[in-house]
């Protein structure tokens, strides 16, 4: 596969943030596992390069005196440089929002890798909101909205942007930055390029108020003083935020202790390794944090860890474990922790294997292997149909009946409230959700009602166990069902029967475990297939893909592999077949020609 990368850095560079490392990090894996990549950068150097095995393109935009056409000229630019490459996909960062143009304006398919959008940089910074980078803004979130898939690199930044993005529930996948085993090994070995003291605390990240300098400053006072032979160093750029007020506070918090607080400045990336990896003590005292590079590689390093218990941190780090969690912000709390840690040598060095051991989960292997599924999926998404797989892995991407962008939003909610309706006033009953997803139906069902949610996708059984965490949810197959016969009140299947590649055998299981008087309720999709016409937004309004859409019954190019609707005769006949008696149809779409038909059915 033919794979591009738009970053805003790349090595060499002066300057290498969390979007540089984690690029230079997954960009040659990729290419020794075999796929053909090119990574496009911002910066001075050589036009053209090769390093690893990728090929390097550096790009100068050009300057223009109008900002905003600056930056539409300068991502356009950027677009161009990666579209020559002719890749299958392009991957890019939010931040700074370098692949918005690809997004807007090319049908090669878009992977959008969270890092921090500017919104949540500029609220954990504590900065006004400025209305010069409102355009900014916009063109982040606009990327990722249209881009064909969106990872973050933690949980906890999947949710907040999602929340506050307004983007689809489950939308977003976690893939987690990897770490490199041989930097890692390498940084063991080199010789630091500075004198260090022989026993120190080390903090990794810029000097701003969102890597938490502010309490680290009023703490390091208190650690220091109890442990006179103990320093501080102090390891990255100092963007001289505030006009150099937030560098001021920190000087004069740590006057007391100067002669042995040493701050760095940004050092080269195997120079930083080098020095975290002759700490006692690694600190990331961030106010919000989605996944720090830091943090795995100071765990890689077999260095315990002291970070704050909020973002990604608690997804990689079991307090008392391999570190240490502390509330952000709360600079007693941290002092506290440093103080206690620096005392017990013992302590420190079974948390440090520890965390070597926990870093082992995120090799750059197995992050690149899970990168080349999604990319594969991605590009089948353009013009390739989709195989079964898409049900294990990525199917939360396609499966958005949520998101009021759907054109079957409305008809997604009215389907679901009528079976809701349906439940509020029977007394308490024994259901089973087959295909439940991610608890649409069964999570509010289980408010009042004994609920067992079943789904084949891995990825929707988590998510619903995350939104819905006390209902019971299984991994299975609809074809083949883990219950005795007649186990259930009633059984639920909306939204599954056009995925079932043997129909009879599934409505045969929902009949089997359910008791004989029991409720099956179930929707197909309609194989007269004229709804289509009432919503362009389904074929991307498209008149070549409508009338293949058409020709096909309804079922879009992409799914005729796996996917196929039912005309209502056909399914009253195959339901009868199955022992289910038809009590009612409830049709949902247009009077003319209805989406869906709601089946309510009873065992016989």
């Amino acid at each position: 596969m033919r794979v591009a990368f738009i970053t805003p850095e790349y090595p060499p560079a002066e300057r290498m943030g969390g979007i540089g490392t984690n690029t230079a990090t997954v960009a040659p894996a990729l290419a020794r596992a075999g796929h053909e990549v090119v990574v496009v950068a911002r910066g001075e150097g050589p036009e053209r390069t090769t390093r690893d095995g990728v090929e390097i393109v550096r790009v100068r935009p050009r300057a223009i005196p109008l900002s905003t056409a600056s930056r539409i000229l300068a991502r356009r630019q950027i677009g161009h440089a990666a579209l020559r490459f002719r890749p299958d996909v392009i991957q890019a960062p939010e931040y700074e929002a370098e692949g918005w143009w690809v997004a807007r304006r090319s049908g090669v398919p878009l992977v959008t890798r969270l890092a921090t959008p500017t919104y949540l940089i500029e609220r954990l910074n504590g900065r006004p909101r400025d209305p010069r980078r409102d355009l900014l803004r916009r063109l982040e979130r606009d990327q990722t909205v249209r881009s064909a898939a969106v990872f973050a690199p933690s949980r906890a930044l999947a949710d907040l942007v999602s929340r506050d993005w307004g983007l689809p529930p489950g939308s977003v996948s976690v893939i987690p930055s990897p770490v490199d085993a041989r930097a890692i090994e390498a940084a063991m070995i080199a010789e630091p390029s500075v004198a260090l003291p022989r026993r120190f605390l080390c903090f990794l990240g810029r000097l701003e108020r969102r890597k938490g300098v502010e309490p680290l400053a009023m703490a390091l006072p208190v650690v220091l003083g109890a442990h006179p032979d103990v320093h501080a160093v102090l390891i990255g750029r100092d963007p001289g935020e505030d006009g150099g007020a937030l560098t001021e506070l920190l000087r004069r918090a740590v006057e007391p202790v100067a002669e042995r607080v040493y701050t760095l400045g940004e050092l080269p990336r195997e120079q930083a390794l080098a020095v975290a990896a002759r700490a006692e003590l690694v600190v990331l005292p961030s106010l919000w944090e989605n996944l720090a590079n830091a943090c795995l590689e100071a765990m890689a390093l077999g260095r315990p860890v002291v970070a704050t218990d909020v973002g990604g941190f608690p997804e990689v780090l079991t307090d008392g474990r391999e570190g240490w969690l502390v509330p952000p912000g709360d600079a007693d709390a941290l002092a506290a922790v440093m103080t206690e840690r620096l005392g017990d040598p013992a302590g420190l060095e079974k948390a440090g294997r520890a965390g070597r051991e926990r870093a082992r989960g995120f090799s750059v292997e197995a992050v690149v292997e899970e990168l080349g599924a999604l990319y594969e999926e991605v590009a089948a998404g353009r013009g390739r149909p989709f195989g079964a797989g898409i049900y294990r892995r990525g199917y939360t991407r396609h499966f958005r009946a949520d998101d009021r962008r759907d054109p079957f939003h409305t008809l997604y909610a009215a389907k679901r409230d009528a079976v809701l309706t349906h439940f509020a006033g029977l007394p308490r009953t024994e259901i089973l959700d087959v295909g439940g997803g991610y608890g649409r139906l069964a999570g509010p069902l289980a408010e009042s009602h004994d609920v067992t949610l079943c789904d084949v996708s891995p990825e929707m059984v988590q998510e619903a166990r995350r939104r819905w965490p006390g209902l019971r949810a299984l991994e299975c197959d609809a074809a083949a069902l883990p219950f005795e016969d007649g186990a259930y009140d009633a059984a639920l299947a909306l939204d599954l029967t056009p995925h079932a590649a043997d129909l009879d055998r599934v409505l045969s299981e929902l009949a089997r475990v359910v008791r004989p008087g029991g409720e099956v309720i179930l929707d197909s999709t309609n194989a007269a297939a004229l709804w289509v016409l009432a919503f362009p937004a389904y074929v991307d309004w498209r008149p070549r893909r409508l009338l293949r859409t058409l020709r096909a019954g309804g079922v879009l190019p992409e799914w005729a592999r796996l996917v196929r609707h039912h005309r209502a005769g056909d399914m009253r006949r195959a339901l009868e077949c199955a022992g289910l008696q038809v009590r009612r149809m409830q049709p949902f779409g247009p009077r003319w020609s209805a989406k869906w038909h709601l089946w309510w059915t009873v065992k016989l």
